[in-house]
Parts: structure tokens; sequence; C-alpha cells
């Protein structure tokens, strides 16, 4: 989005579009509403007994980690989540990215890229994959809702969750940007005033099959000129900025999760050789 589009958010009201992009105002936020919290507390313990996919997290460690790199990886699920979450994406009813209301496919429909009605596609999405209830079971975990309230400082006011299939083709670069696949691009998330999102591989995951690819810290350095206008930025603007070498690409096997400040600089690779399915869930303030 240019500046133009920022005004006109402005103008809209949409103030978090705007002011999230800053560091200073998210954690601001983010005080303001621990102190609200404090007057009137919600019942969030988390009980020892209480059951979780993720058993040996170190929660404390992920968000010292999560504050210095924008990420943490490591935080995977165990093979029946993942078994169920592919069956489901698998059966269910999916939509083009670029034609939410349109006619709907199925995973089997799609070859190298082209849907069975001769459609280009580039993704193809679930819609409310909440109803899965392994999907659910991952929202309402007790350790990750722990390592979401302990980086926010609060519990989030929105969650919200995709599961896409990614597929894998000989598609240009240009041709996805023109069919709505704008995430190939290097660019920042302004998801609300603060935000983190988890995601999980469903299906093993390299470069060349949709792998994540970020750039550590960039979530607390951007320069000004960053932060106004665009969110997004082309790759040499941001080797320029960052270092090539804090380039990271995500890679690894179905289960492999990761959580992410996605106030950082990321993109996704395009696939060329294999599809790529991903659960993400982005809990907003």
């Amino acid at each position: 989005m240019n500046m133009a589009g920022v005004v006109n958010r402005v103008m809209a009201h949409d103030l978090s579009y705007v002011l999230g992009r800053f560091r200073t105002v998210r954690s601001a936020y983010g005080s303001v509403r621990r102190a609200l919290e404090s007057i009137q507390p919600a019942s969030r313990a988390i009980s020892r007994n209480a059951s979780t996919l993720f058993p040996d997290a170190d929660v404390n460690g992920i968000i010292r980690a999560i504050r210095e790199e924008a990420v943490f990886i490591g935080l995977d699920l165990p093979p029946k989540s993942i078994e169920a979450i592919k069956a489901f994406a698998l059966t269910e009813p999916l939509h083009a990215i670029y034609d939410p209301k349109g006619p709907t496919f199925r995973y089997a429909d799609v070859s190298n890229g082209v849907a069975a009605d001769g459609r280009k596609m580039p993704i193809g999405g679930i819609a409310d994959p909440a109803r899965c209830p392994e999907v659910r079971e991952i929202i309402n975990d007790p350790v990750l809702r722990a390592i979401i309230r302990g980086y926010l400082g609060h519990e989030p006011r929105k969650i919200t969750t995709i599961l896409d299939w990614s597929f894998g083709s000989s598609m240009s670069d240009e041709e996805r940007r023109q069919l709505k696949h704008h995430v190939i691009d290097y660019h920042y998330d302004v998801g609300g005033f603060d935000f983190l999102y988890a995601s999980f591989y469903i299906t093993d995951t390299d470069r060349h099959s949709g792998a994540h690819v970020m750039i550590k810290r960039s979530h607390k350095s951007k320069p000004l000129r960053m932060l106004l206008g665009s969110a997004r930025a082309s790759q040499e603007a941001v080797y320029k900025e960052f270092g090539r070498e804090n380039e990271l690409v995500i890679e690894g096997p179905a289960g492999t999760g990761f959580v992410e400040d996605t106030s950082c600089y990321h993109r996704a690779s395009p696939p060329t050789r294999s599809d790529r399915l991903m659960l993400a869930i982005r809990f907003i303030n």
C-alpha cells in the first residue's frame, strides 16, 4: 500500500493500521491493556495438569527469543494433529484467494497450479478452518496461549485462523501477483495495535514448496522511511537495510511450528516443486 492508501486508512479511522507500525505505540498500547486487566483481571491461570500439545515448551525462553529475533522455531505439532488437519484440508471445499466467493473446488482438482475448470490457482483457502477440532485444540492450547499472553502482555481481542494450500507450479512471480498472491514479496504486517502469529506446516516444506522467509530482528529496527507509506519493500531494500545474513528460510517436516512477531519483514517462497499446506493463527489486538 502506498502513501495515498495510508492516508485513506486514516480518513476511514483505521488508526491501528497507521499507528500499529510503530513499536513504541505497540508497547504503550500493551502497557495500557495490562493496566486495565490488572484492575479487572480475567481468569487466566493455567493448571499444572492442563493438557497441552507442547509439553516441553519453555514459555519464558520462547518469549525472550521472539523479543530478540522476532521468531521462535520449534513449537512443533504431534503426528495426530498433523494427520487430522491434513485429512480435513484434503476433503474441504477450497476457494481461490483472488475469488473467495467464486466456484469452490477440491485439492484433488488442482494440477500444476491449475484447477479442473482451467483457472490458475496459486492458493486455495478453506473457510473457517476452526471448524476442525484439532485446529481448535491448537488455538486454545494453554501453552500457546501463555506464550501469546506473555509476549503481548494481555489477552488478544481477536483470533483469526487461516488454513491454505499453496500449489506448486511453474507460474511466474508476476502471474502470482496478478492473482493476489502478494505475500511472495517482502512486507510487514499491521494487524492491529499489537499482534503475534503462530504458524504450522502441515506438509513437509522447503524453499521449493513455499517455505516462510523472514528477516531476523527487523521487527524493532525499521527506519522511519520504512514505517511511512507502504508496508512492502523490495528484496534489495530489505537486504540493504538489515543485511542478507539476517534472512532466515524456515524449512522443516510436517508439524514444524513457529511463533512470529510479523511486524518483521517476511514473505512466502513461491512453491515450484510441491504443494504446501500451512495453518496460521493470528492473535490480534
